[in-house]
């Protein structure tokens, strides 16, 4: 460090100090891991390090930057736990300037805090440990930390690089890790490029996509090696398939287009390195053909392959050091595509979908894990059908994207914007400008549950909107009081499937090869089901049960001859009621779980906004209604009612002079409402059953098997005679208006003799009518002890039996007692 700092003796005491600071940075964390061919020593790479500093910072006056701290990565990324940014490149006036401006587009989110710190270190993808997962990161010797880029090279890959311009940005998911940089300007190069032999053939015989797409037709030269040099239309995501990572781009001129696919672990950084409209040129190709897409062949990368871009001479950079690839896009800001999805002939109406390139600014991230957001504040954009990128892949408030070949949806869900950009396999979304703001990449896991039941059912667009809006609801009406977070996708899941028809659900699998290389999905268009609260449903029948009021119609024609008394007798009660689909232009869906009141024996359906009562019947073989028992095993059950009658009782005090006055309401003194609904027990679809109920559906299931092998056994008997355990048996609901403890009792067990028993005295009315026990889940087949015994009267009893009792409350309690 003294031949060093020899050289430095005219600087200040604070600069010695710098330079001490930067010397020991260098030959701690970024000397080890410099590769021997260079043969650079500590102090001529920091002079090094030193050289491109000062002409990053472009002073004119030779001071050294000594606001800026030399760091390493695992100090930098322990100790940073709030978003920031840093540019050697920018004044304060600058900065402030861009944060004002940024402010200005997004109101609600403020400018990333400045930070002045001098980050350097190696670009490396970890291929050579055999893991990459195409992503680029920068590591020195004390840790490394994951990086996104708006423009890369290949040839940057392994060198030691200076970050002039950046942005930091941690994360605390448990897919975060410890935050990732967006490099905003290009890297500069510290150390020389190293001479290396590249393998990859002569760039002279490339030959064009036209030459490449007809030795694909001919299936005989599956064992040639070519290099093939066109311009970039389709980029497909990195998937991850049966442990193997991959990518496909396609190569086009004019009609011509010839499919590579990209497999090797040493290529997968290339990802990063082309982009739509570029002009690239790959060596040592194969071609090949895919098990999953027969009758096609496509080209293979070898372990042998480069990636050579095209620049153009005067587009070449003046900064040797710095290697920027032809990104030059042929296409507009916005436009549409020639290419529209053809319609299949199905019963499900499908809508043409248009392929676009579309440029715009994220101005709100509506469900990360969905793959859901908002662009310019009024288009949506869906990247579900797309893997979940690591860090968020800089989709943050305030970034500009780039998109090719996304479908354009017009209106495809009333839960989402009325345009929605779906990115599918052969999609592609870049940011082409990191957000300057200080918003979070929100992040999940590597697969987020609606994107996984997405793939497992193989939804549409329209399908996976609602879906997302279902779970959303559902967070907000349930969660957590009846329904756990963690099983909210899954009832969610449950409802998709009530609401779906059957011609609505395909079985076809994705193929992920026509979806990239050939055919673009379809997306079906389909009736979204409205979820209403119990509280939107209660203050639509509040409404609609005066406004529909009509006083006249509630009045016979004999209304003219009535007294005053008996005309407003007349008003005093009415009814109106409605189906639930007539309640909305889009066809509705009531989810709540059921419980009995409090206060008096009704059953009602609740969620976290209201409550309302119910009315159950059922319909007999001849299709009337009748009143209905429900079983108390649906108590605490989460349904859904699609099919059901709302039903509003008006109420008024009036004081109509005579039928002449029905058309003035201020004659209406006094007036409230009743509201219920009524819906048959068989149009309740069960989400998620109560305790009770999973016991009596299993307990039904074996009284099911233990019928039916009773009745074998009786077919198989010689006498015929019937089972007196087989008796019919008849339930009874009853409500419990008091009781007393239970003690020895006085019982008759015969004419003369008395004894004492356990029982207990209770006062108890009758709900409903008598019904057969089989139709009941929550009871069993009668035991031969409940044969024997006292008789019990409806009223004052004394029972000496033992008696299921179902507490609904502290002032009512159910039983269910089985008669013979």
């Amino acid at each position: 460090m003294e031949e060093f700092l020899e050289k430095f003796k005219e600087r200040t005491r604070s600069e010695q100090r710098w330079l001490c600071e930067v010397f020991e940075g260098v030959r701690q964390q970024l000397y080890p891991l410099i590769s021997s061919s260079v043969g650079l020593s500590v102090e001529q790479l920091t002079h090094s390090v030193l050289s491109k500093v000062h002409r990053a910072v472009g002073s004119e006056v030779a001071s050294l930057p000594v606001s800026y701290r030399f760091v390493s990565l695992s100090e930098f990324t322990r100790q940073q736990n709030t978003p920031c940014c840093c540019s050697l490149t920018w004044s304060s006036a600058h900065y402030r300037e861009q944060a004002r401006r940024a402010e200005q587009v997004l109101p609600n989110h403020r400018a990333l805090a400045r930070d002045n710190i001098l980050l350097m270190g190696y670009l490396y993808d970890g291929s050579a440990a055999g893991a990459s997962d195409g992503g680029w990161w920068v590591r020195d010797a004390g840790g490394a930390v994951s990086c996104r880029m708006v423009k890369s090279s290949p040839l940057w890959l392994g060198r030691l690089m200076l970050f002039p311009t950046w942005n930091y940005i941690p994360q605390s998911g448990p897919a975060g890790g410890g935050g990732y940089l967006e490099l905003i300007d290009p890297p500069v190069c510290v150390t020389p490029e190293a001479m290396t032999f590249d393998p990859g053939g002569s760039l002279t015989e490339a030959m064009s996509v036209k030459r490449a797409a007809e030795l694909l037709k001919q299936s005989d030269k599956c064992d040639a090696q070519v290099c093939v040099s066109g311009q970039v239309s389709v980029i497909s995501p990195l998937l991850l398939i049966s442990g193997r990572r991959f990518f496909c781009l396609i190569l086009s001129e004019g009609d011509w287009a010839a499919p590579v696919l990209i497999t090797e672990v040493k290529h997968q950084y290339w990802r990063q390195c082309v982009c739509v409209g570029q002009y690239i040129c790959i060596s040592a190709m194969r071609v090949c053909s895919l098990r999953g897409w027969v009758g096609h062949h496509v080209l293979s990368v070898t372990a042998q392959s480069r990636l050579h871009p095209h620049v153009q001479p005067q587009e070449s950079s003046e900064d040797p050091d710095t290697h920027l690839m032809d990104t030059d896009s042929h296409t507009p800001d916005t436009h549409m595509a020639s290419h529209t999805a053809p319609c299949s002939t199905t019963s499900v109406r499908k809508k043409t979908s248009t392929l676009i390139s579309y440029r715009g600014l994220i101005t709100k991230v509506l469900h990360a894990e969905a793959g859901l957001y908002e662009i310019d504040g009024k288009v949506g954009l869906c990247l579900a059908y797309q893997p979940l990128q690591e860090c968020g892949g800089g989709l943050r408030p305030g970034a500009e994207i780039q998109l090719h070949n996304v479908h354009f949806l017009y209106r495809p869900s009333p839960f989402a914007p009325d345009v929605i950009l779906c990115a599918c396999l052969r999609s592609s979304a870049q940011v082409s400008t990191f957000s300057p703001l200080s918003s979070k990449a929100e992040v999940g896991g590597s697969h987020s549950p609606l994107q996984r039941h997405l793939l497992e059912k193989n939804l549409g667009v329209s399908q996976y909107l609602w879906l997302c809006y279902c779970q959303r609801v559902i967070t907000e009406r349930l969660c957590p009081r009846w329904v756990r977070k963690e099983r909210v996708c899954v009832v969610a899941v449950r409802l998709l499937d009530c609401v779906c028809e059957a011609d609505q659900k395909t079985d076809r699998k994705r193929d992920i090869y026509r979806e990239m290389l050939q055919e673009p999905h379809l997306c079906p268009v389909w009736p979204c089901v409205v979820l209403w609260s119990v509280r939107q449903l209660c203050d639509w029948m509040s409404r609609d049960v005066w406004s529909s009021l009509s006083v006249s119609s509630l009045v016979s024609p004999a209304a003219a001859h009535m007294t005053c008394a008996e005309l407003n007798a007349c008003l005093s009660w009415s009814v109106h009621s409605v189906s639930l689909t007539a309640a909305h232009s889009q066809p509705l869906m009531l989810v709540g779980v059921l419980e009995l009141s409090s206060s008096h024996a009704t059953l009602q359906i609740k969620d976290q906004t209201q409550t309302l009562d119910c009315v159950c019947v059922q319909t007999d073989q001849s299709g009337a209604t009748t009143n209905s028992n429900i079983s108390t095993a649906w108590l605490g059950c989460l349904v859904c009612v699609q099919r059901c009658t709302l039903v509003m009782e008006r109420l008024m005090k009036t004081n109509f002079p005579s039928w002449t006055h029905l058309d003035q309401p201020n004659y209406i003194t006094h007036k409230h409402c009743r509201l219920y609904l009524q819906f048959c027990v068989s149009d309740l679809i069960i989400i998620s059953p109560s305790a009770a109920m999973s016991v009596s559906l299993m307990e039904k299931k074996r009284d099911q098997t233990d019928r039916r092998e009773a009745e074998q056994k009786r077919d198989r008997r010689d006498d015929g005679d019937d089972d007196p355990l087989r008796s019919a048996c008849v339930s009874l609901i009853f409500r419990l208006n008091s009781k007393q403890g239970v003690m020895f009792r006085n019982t008759s067990a015969s004419a003369d003799t008395h004894t004492l028993k356990m029982g207990f005295t209770a006062m108890v009315s009758c709900l409903g009518d008598v019904q057969i026990w089989n139709n009941d889940p929550k009871n069993r087949r009668i035991e031969t002890r409940e044969t024997d015994g006292p008789q019990t009267t409806v009223g004052s009893a004394l029972w000496g039996c033992v008696c299921s009792m179902v507490p609904s409350s502290a002032s009512a309690v159910c039983l269910q007692i089985n008669c013979t």
